[in-house]
């Protein structure tokens, strides 16, 4: 007898526990249709109803990051303040918490997946996201990532090459220091054949030396200009 109710028990679990990824997967369906027909602000809504079923579904995570990004920039095009809290906001800070939230969407992703096309795709989109709030240092650093997993893609190391050239010198070396010990260590790191990051020069380098390859990359950017900081295409899972 006890065995019979353990057995519906563990069956009702079962039971349930598919219906909530029956859901789950609908949300995320219904999400995906209306992110493609333009809708995109609702297609969040579907997103965040699927995480609610599921709060370890990096598709939904991925999907949700995809909605914020492009939701952000008809945020940003704006003319009129938002109230956000009570307050008053301007669409460039609220556009900035969005990209923010998005970056936390896709760094979802990269913290639960091993698939490495999937961890490229989440490393760039985070990079776009950090761009976009002009965190430089943080969108290089998301770029490589992004690279290791595809050291081939041009777009990402396109986009890796304009942050690097828009960190300031003085936090990539290049700068004179009038502090006698920074001096001393740098002279040390030399000596040492420490490797140092890529600076100014070697960026405006490598960006010339992509965009004289760019043939690939124009048929992408047709609808877009080069300043990869102002396109709203960002990759999908």
């Amino acid at each position: 007898m006890t065995l019979n109710k353990l057995y519906f028990f563990f069956a009702f679990f079962i039971a349930a526990f598919g219906l909530k990824a029956q859901e789950d997967a609908e949300n995320i369906y219904d999400g995906n249709k209306y992110y493609h027909s333009g809708k995109v602000p609702q297609s969040a809504e579907y997103y965040r109803n699927a995480l609610k079923k599921n709060p370890s579904n990096a598709k939904a995570h991925f999907n949700l990051g995809n909605s914020i990004y492009k939701s952000a920039f008809e945020v940003r095009n704006s003319k009129e303040n938002f109230i956000q809290g009570g307050k008053k906001v301007t669409p460039d800070s609220l556009a900035n918490l969005m990209f923010g939230e998005a970056a936390q969407s896709f760094a979802q992703v990269a913290n639960s997946v091993s698939n490495k096309d999937t961890l490229h795709q989440a490393w760039h989109n985070i990079g776009n996201c950090y761009m976009q709030q002009k965190e430089w240092q943080n969108a290089v650093d998301a770029y490589k990532k992004s690279l290791k997993f595809n050291p081939k893609d041009e777009e990402t190391r396109y986009n890796l090459a304009y942050a690097l050239k828009h960190i300031p010198k003085d936090k990539k070396g290049g700068g004179g220091s009038s502090n006698p010990k920074e001096e001393d260590k740098k002279d040390k790191d030399k000596n040492s054949g420490k490797k140092s990051d890529m600076n100014k020069d070697q960026a405006e380098q490598m960006l010339k030396a992509l965009m004289h390859d760019e043939k690939k990359l124009q048929e992408r950017r047709k609808q877009k200009q080069d300043d990869p900081s102002n396109t709203t295409v960002e990759k999908d899972w």
